[in-house]
C-alpha cells in the first residue's frame, strides 16, 4: 500500500471535476459530502484537498484534520489503519469522517483501532420527491396551507430555470435572508461564501436551479444537481422572509421539477443547529443518512 504524505493533497479546482466526479458516480453514495459541487464550494472554507492513491480517491480536511471515507477500490480495517498511521506520523490525528454506516457495521475490526461515533449533526435529510409535491397528511398540512396562501397572495408568481445571469440577485436575496434570520448567530456565515463560489461557477459545475418571482421581485431560489442514480442534492435554497409562503413555494417548485427525474431529494444536514433541525424534520424525511466519525484510539 502506497504511503500517504499529507502534503501531497491538491486543493480542489474546477478542472478536477473530470477526475473526481467518476469516483463519486461509481460509489453512488447517499451522503452529500461525496458530491463535487460541495467539494468545490466548501473547499476553501474547510481546506479540502484530494489525491488518488491505490485506486482510491482520498479527501482531507485541513480545518477539521480528518480524512473522509476513501472512495473507489474496497478497503479493509487494516487499510484504514495504515492511512491513519501515515497521518499520525505527519503529526495529524488520524481520524476519519463521513464513514458509511454499512461499512462500519460490516467491519467490526475497525473497533480495534478507532472509536466509532455516530455523527448525528452531519446526517443528511432525504425526502421522497413525490411526498414533497403532494404534501399529504396532518404533519404537512401547515406547509400546504402556506403554499396556498402564497398562491392566493401572489397570483402572478412565476418560476423559471436559473441561469448564470440570476446569480447576483440570488446572492443578494441570500444576504437579505441572512440579515433577517440573524445568520451570524446561527452559524450560516460560511454558507454565503460557499454559495458565492458555487454561483460564480454555475455553468462550469453543471448546476441547475430555479428562481421564483412574485410581484416582480425575486421571492426564492434553489440550486441543485445530481447526487446519485435516484437522488438529487439541493445545495442552496433561500427565500424572502417578508413574503409569506415563499419558503414553501420554492420548496414545492423544486420538488415538482425533480420528481420526474429522481425518487429522492437530499436536503443536506442540520449541522447541529436546532432551528434548522426543526425545519428539516418538519418536512417528514423518508430517511436520514447515517455516517460515522472514526476517532483514532491512543
Amino acid at each position: 500500500m502506497t504511503r500517504l504524505d499529507p502534503g501531497s493533497f491538491k486543493r480542489v479546482q474546477l478542472d478536477d471535476r473530470a477526475i473526481i466526479q467518476p469516483f463519486f458516480a461509481a460509489a453512488n453514495r447517499n451522503s452529500s459530502d461525496y458530491n463535487f459541487v460541495n467539494l468545490y464550494a466548501w473547499g476553501e472554507i474547510y481546506g479540502l484537498g484530494w489525491r488518488i492513491c491505490d485506486g482510491r480517491l482520498l479527501i482531507y480536511s485541513a480545518r477539521d484534520d480528518v480524512l473522509l471515507m476513501p472512495v473507489g477500490a474496497p478497503i479493509s480495517a487494516a487499510g484504514m489503519r495504515l492511512l491513519s498511521d501515515d497521518l499520525r506520523e505527519a503529526g495529524k490525528r488520524g481520524d476519519f469522517a463521513f464513514v458509511d454506516a454499512e461499512f462500519v457495521e460490516k467491519t467490526p475490526a475497525l473497533g480495534e483501532t478507532f472509536e466509532m461515533i455516530v455523527d448525528t449533526d452531519n446526517a443528511d435529510y432525504v425526502y421522497s420527491a413525490k411526498a414533497l409535491v403532494e404534501l399529504k397528511g396532518n404533519r404537512l398540512h401547515r406547509k400546504k396551507n402556506l403554499l396556498s396562501q402564497f398562491r392566493r397572495n401572489n397570483p402572478g408568481a412565476r418560476c423559471e430555470p436559473m441561469e448564470k445571469r440570476h446569480a447576483a440577485d440570488c446572492f443578494a436575496l441570500a444576504e437579505k435572508w441572512c440579515e433577517e434570520k440573524f445568520c451570524e448567530q446561527l452559524a450560516f456565515t460560511h454558507e454565503t461564501s460557499a454559495m458565492k463560489r458555487a454561483l460564480d461557477a454555475f455553468d462550469a459545475l453543471g448546476l441547475e436551479g430555479l428562481v421564483l418571482f412574485a410581484n416582480g421581485r425575486l421571492a426564492g431560489f434553489s440550486v441543485f444537481d445530481r447526487l446519485n442514480q435516484n437522488t438529487a442534492d439541493v445545495h442552496f435554497e433561500k427565500y424572502d422572509p417578508l413574503i409569506k409562503g415563499s419558503a414553501q413555494a420554492i420548496n414545492w417548485e423544486t420538488a415538482r421539477l425533480l420528481q420526474g427525474r429522481y425518487e429522492y431529494i437530499n436536503r443536506e444536514q442540520d449541522v447541529g443547529i436546532e432551528g434548522l433541525r426543526k425545519s428539516k424534520r418538519s418536512y417528514c424525511p423518508a430517511f436520514t443518512v447515517k455516517t460515522y466519525l472514526l476517532r483514532r484510539r491512543a
